[in-house]
Parts: C-alpha cells; sequence; structure tokens
C-alpha cells in the first residue's frame, strides 16, 4: 500500500456514490457502530489485538445498496492512512504468507485449471502471451503462470509481498504501464473487494488489454447476504462483506455489472469435462457458468 503522510490521521471516509455504476441513488441495508461489542470483539479477534480500537470509536460500519445496480458495499472505507495501517501493520502478514506455503495441492491444481482455460481460450503460443496479475499477493499464481510458459508481470504494492515474489523469481511492477495494447489476459483474484473505487481501476486495467483480451476476477461470493443483513444482523460467517475490508460485495450479477460499465461482456470458457466423473463435472460447470463469482470477460 502507498505509504501515508506522516501526519494523516486514521479515518474512514464516506462513499457518497455506487462503487459500481456511480449512481448516487442508495439505500441502507444495515448499519452498527464499531463500538458495539459485537464488532469490537470480532476485530479484537481476527486482528490478534493490533488494531488501536480508539481510532474506530465514532466510527460505523454500514452497508448501502445501489437502487440502480442492486450492488451491496461498506459507505465508510478507511482513508489511505488508515488502509496503509490495515494492509501492512494490521493484517497478519507472516500467517497470509505461511497459508501460501502450505497450501493443500487443490489450491494449485485450481491454477493449474485456469491456466489451462486460459491457453484454450487464446489462439497463440503460451510465449505470446501476455499476462498481467493484479494484486499478486506472494506472487504464486504467477508463478505457475510462469511455469506454462506465459509471458508474465505482476502489479502489487506491499513491500513485503514484492520482495518475497520477486525471491521467487517473479517479475513485479508497482505501475501499470501507459494505457495501450500490452496484455492478452489480465488476472485479479480476491482483489476488486478491497478497492475504494474498483470502477475507475478496472477501467484503467481495460485501457491496458489488448483487442479482444480477456479479463479474469474472482471476489468471494455475496450471495444471501443482503437477506441475512435485512432479517438477521451482521454475523462473523458474512466474509464477503467483512468489516473494513471486503468493502465490496459481489453477486454474479453485480460483477458483470463492474465489468460491463468498465467496457468488458463476460465470455463463458470451454467445457472442462472429465468423463469419469460426469455428474461432478457437470454441477461445477452449472455452478461456474451461472451462480459463482468468477467470470472470464473479454474487452468489448
Amino acid at each position: 500500500m502507498p505509504e501515508p503522510e506522516l501526519d494523516m490521521d486514521i479515518e474512514l471516509n464516506r462513499r457518497h456514490n455506487c462503487p459500481i455504476c456511480e449512481s448516487k441513488e442508495l439505500e441502507t441495508v444495515f448499519k452498527l457502530p464499531y463500538s458495539d461489542q459485537r464488532l469490537s470483539d470480532f476485530i479484537e479477534e481476527f486482528y490478534q489485538g493490533r488494531v488501536d480500537l480508539t481510532v474506530l470509536a465514532d466510527a460505523t460500519y454500514q452497508v448501502d445498496k445501489c437502487s440502480h445496480c442492486d450492488s451491496l458495499f461498506q459507505s465508510y472505507v478507511l482513508n489511505e492512512a488508515g488502509q496503509a495501517a490495515l494492509y501492512g501493520d494490521w493484517v497478519d502478514n507472516q500467517a497470509s504468507l505461511l497459508k501460501k506455503q502450505r497450501a493443500k495441492s487443490k489450491l494449485f491444481r485450481q491454477y493449474a485449471a485456469q491456466l489451462e482455460t486460459v491457453g484454450r481460450m487464446i489462439a497463440k503460443p503460451p510465449y505470446q502471451i501476455n499476462v498481467l496479475e493484479f494484486g499478486a499477493g506472494w506472487g504464486y499464481w504467477s508463478r505457475m503462470a510462469q511455469a506454462f510458459g506465459f509471458s508474465v508481470q505482476s502489479l502489487e504494492l506491499s513491500p513485503d509481498r514484492v520482495d518475497y515474489a520477486r525471491q521467487m523469481g517473479v517479475d513485479v511492477i508497482q505501475a501499470l504501464p501507459d494505457a495501450g495494447s500490452h496484455y492478452d489476459l489480465i488476472y485479479a483474484n480476491q482483489v476488486f473487494e478491497h478497492l475504494e473505487q474498483p470502477l475507475q481501476t478496472l477501467r484503467q486495467l481495460v485501457s491496458r488489454l489488448k483487442p479482444g483480451g480477456l479479463v479474469y476476477l474472482r471476489v468471494p461470493d455475496g450471495r444471501g447476504v443482503e437477506r441475512q443483513l435485512r432479517h438477521h444482523g451482521w454475523t462473523q460467517e458474512l466474509d464477503a462483506i467483512h468489516p473494513l475490508e471486503h468493502i465490496n460485495c459481489f453477486t454474479r450479477k453485480s460483477l458483470i455489472s463492474l465489468a460491463v460499465n468498465a467496457g468488458l461482456k463476460p465470455v463463458q470458457p470451454p467445457l472442462r469435462l472429465d468423463m469419469t466423473r460426469l455428474w461432478r463435472g457437470l454441477k461445477r460447470e452449472i455452478n461456474d457458468r451461472w451462480l459463482t463469482t468468477h467470470i472470464f470477460f473479454k474487452k468489448a
């Protein structure tokens, strides 16, 4: 994250426009002060006491809904100093790294399946496929893409993650190139739920795509979150609208709305069916194609 100015206090600022379509027609779905014991206990436990709760004492966890595109989002978000503290100090970076280092093989099979799909969707040999991983974290997906022979650049702002990824042989850049035809694929996994201005960011990424280029977006699935908030209130299980971090809550519909507003259109990847596991494969295909929040898009 960018370094905050030294005299900048941590605050939560209100977003008055929908971050998905920029509409100002909003409805409050749920609100709870951070001083409420349910929230303060959760934050104390989740961040292992690294958060100075006094900076949240007068702040509110508020979820609004856009009347135009039906998107859910947190109205009050951390300013630059707060984001630097959140991702630099409050989040347990060591635990995050260990989670990747000790991941089960299922995660890497998922990466491999995604890259095999990309190879089938882009009619070029791998070395001619230029890829940007946006929000690369520790660089594990980028390493897998390199192993498939793709030409890969990664964009990451966290200094710890940048250093680690570079040590692992990942080509990390810290700013986008000028607008132009740079990438065949831009991959963003678990990134857009964190961004204060997701539409503006996605438009910037699309301006770096080649004609007909692909974008892969994957975010937490927010199905059922609105109903839960309206009828039962906030609970710790609602990860898709996690206080402070997951400030944009996506369903498949709202993720597609975001992409369309940025000049993309959804595309269906080729079928992946294993005849020895036909029923399981059919369920996965139905889920991936019509329900989930991980989607391929094409530059319109």
